[in-house]
């Protein structure tokens, strides 16, 4: 809901403030009081196109600012949160419209600067305009078919469609990423092969270049290392005097002062480590003793293994671990390649059954439509025929949307399957007897649109974001009594909801809540818009105005008068 409009600047403008509520506002003015601006402030907030030579005379920037209040309007902010914008707890949102004489404008949500096509987004969620000039929506090729949608409820349908469509186009590409894989693998199948049979006859065990090097260094110094290790072992234990024994010499001559000195404990302590190392270091030399057996045929062959596995390293740029996991990798390529054709025909089959799921989809939305379709438009004729449209005929034709490439055959012919189905909609009046209905965007007028529109938006409204809806001038070349049922239907269609009107009419003016004037006055020689609110006898002497005007003779001016007062008393019983 907007609660504040704010224009600066622009054109006739120089600083306005326009508080709005909910339900039905009627805007007059004298022709060419500027009414068109309260639109076009309106329309930039909507992503409208922006043009700086609406930039007041002698200003560089103009603005428009809408403060909209989101809170219940859960569908606008869980848009709002799909579009990154952050909306707080107060479900407050502020859009910016900045126009610059020199440079590009710039747009603004809640004070940060943003994209024009984010403002298209969201500001198109919260204002719709309909004006004889802005016929955008019952033009928009997509409007019948969203239309006919939301008055048939068909959301269930349509998340259907939309859920059989995701599973349809991930199955196409499970299919083609399985075939784009396997024909990869049957190029690399012979060298995938090759790599594993290598690796595989090498019998790659983890550790075993590390052992090799030890049994190779073992076996080429056996003789020196048989000496050294002899000579060591004398040394610890079986020499005269062995380090052994030194140390148990070193260790008696200090035990008996042992207890008087803590330092002198200490060393003692160490003597006694050192003793049980040299013990355990004398018994690890003779097990290495013992154990030495060296076969001097046994060393080409080490030789040679550690050579193989040197040029496998250097082959395949890894080390001992990196060729095993290279060797589990090869083992699972070739075995998924082997099983490639029950996955191409599993996965065919998917793509099938999802073809078929979506199709189904698509015919139970065209199911729907058709059925649907008449019962409408028979809704939206009663309603638009009494507003200066007699002979209005109205229908809905829903088409396959034909596609000799399409994924899915639809009552035996091909169609393009979108998350709308497969179908196209068409929304085709005949508003004068005996003429050939058409496309309404071509045969009716700017008011008839208008008018097709509202009564569109009454039997339709179920829009959950429900945007501000601008009516500028719907009455157009409409008298008064033939006015008279479209200031119900506004009545109507504004319960719950906001709903602005631009009208010259006094049987129109009279439905609204809320009457606003919009006025251009001179100042310091300079013209300026100004936009109040009219209440009580104020408001009675501006529907008089629309009656006739207050020029003329006393007794027309009083009749004028008399007349206003009784149309709003009437506008107040219901």
């Amino acid at each position: 809901m907007l609660r504040e409009l704010r224009v600066g600047h622009l054109a006739l403008v120089d600083e306005l403030v326009l508080p709005l509520d909910d339900g039905l506002t009627m805007l007059t003015g004298e022709t060419g009081a500027g009414k068109s601006l309260i639109a076009g402030a309106l329309s930039l907030l909507g992503g409208g196109k922006a043009d700086p030579r609406l930039i007041r005379e002698g200003e560089d920037l103009a603005w428009v600012e809408g403060v909209f209040d989101l809170v219940g309007n859960d569908a606008a902010l869980a848009a709002c949160a799909g579009l990154g914008i952050r909306v707080g707890q107060d479900g407050v949102l502020v859009l910016r419209r900045e126009l610059r004489r020199e440079g590009r404008g710039r747009v603004l949500i809640n004070g940060l600067a943003s994209s024009q096509a984010l403002l298209e987004d969201i500001g198109g969620r919260l204002v719709a305009i309909q004006s004889q000039d802005q016929q955008r929506q019952l033009s928009r090729p997509a409007f019948a078919r969203e239309f006919l949608d939301t008055a048939l409820g068909l959301d269930a349908e349509l998340a259907g469609m939309h859920g059989a469509l995701a599973a349809l186009h991930a199955a196409g590409a499970a299919l083609a990423e399985r075939q784009r894989e396997e024909e990869f693998a049957r190029r690399q199948t012979e060298i995938w092969a090759y790599q594993h049979r290598e690796l595989t006859e090498m019998r790659l065990q983890e550790g075993e270049v590390e052992k090799l090097d030890e049994d190779l260094g073992v076996g080429r110094n056996a003789r020196g290392l048989l000496e050294s290790a002899a000579r060591a072992l004398e040394a610890l234990g079986e020499g005269q005097p062995s380090a052994r024994s030194l140390l148990g010499a070193a260790e008696g001559a200090l035990a008996s002062v042992e207890s008087t000195s803590a330092r002198l404990g200490a060393v003692v302590r160490m003597i006694r480590d050192a003793e049980s190392l040299a013990a355990e270091a004398a018994n690890d030399l003779q097990r290495f003793l013992d154990g030495l057996e060296v076969d001097p045929s046994k060393l080409d062959e080490w030789e040679e293994r550690r050579t193989q596995y040197q040029a496998l390293c250097r082959k395949y740029q890894r080390d001992v671990p990196g060729l095993i996991d290279l060797q589990a990798e090869l083992t699972e390529q070739l075995e998924r390649q082997r099983s490639a054709a029950g996955d191409l025909q599993a996965l065919e089959d998917a793509l099938s059954a999802a073809g078929r799921a979506a199709a189904d989809a698509a015919l139970v939305l065209r199911q729907r439509r058709r059925d649907g379709a008449a019962g409408i438009a028979k809704r939206a004729v009663e309603l638009i025929r009494p507003l200066a449209l007699p002979d209005l005929e109205l229908k809905f034709v829903v088409e396959p949307d034909l596609d000799a490439a399409g994924p899915a055959a639809l009552d035996g012919r091909q169609c393009r399957l979108t998350g709308h189905g497969a179908d196209i909609v068409r929304l085709e009046v005949r508003t004068n007897r005996g003429e050939a209905p058409g496309d309404v965007a071509k045969i009716a007028s700017g008011g008839e649109r208008s008018r097709i529109f509202l009564g569109l938006s009454v039997v339709g409204d179920r829009a959950a974001e429900r945007p501000l809806l601008l009516f500028d001038e719907i009455d157009a070349g409409l008298g008064m009594d033939n006015a008279r049922p479209v200031a119900a239907l506004l009545a109507k269609l504004a319960a719950g909801r906001q709903v602005l009107c631009i009208t010259h009419l006094a049987t129109v003016a009279v439905a609204g809540g809320r009457h606003w004037v919009v006025r251009k006055a001179t100042r310091s020689k300079r013209t300026a818009l100004s936009v109040t609110e009219v209440t009580a006898e104020e408001r009675v002497d501006e529907v008089a105005r629309l009656l006739g005007g207050a020029a003329g003779k006393q007794d027309a001016a009083e009749t004028r008068v008399a007349y206003a007062r009784e149309l709003l008393a009437r506008a107040q019983e219901g």
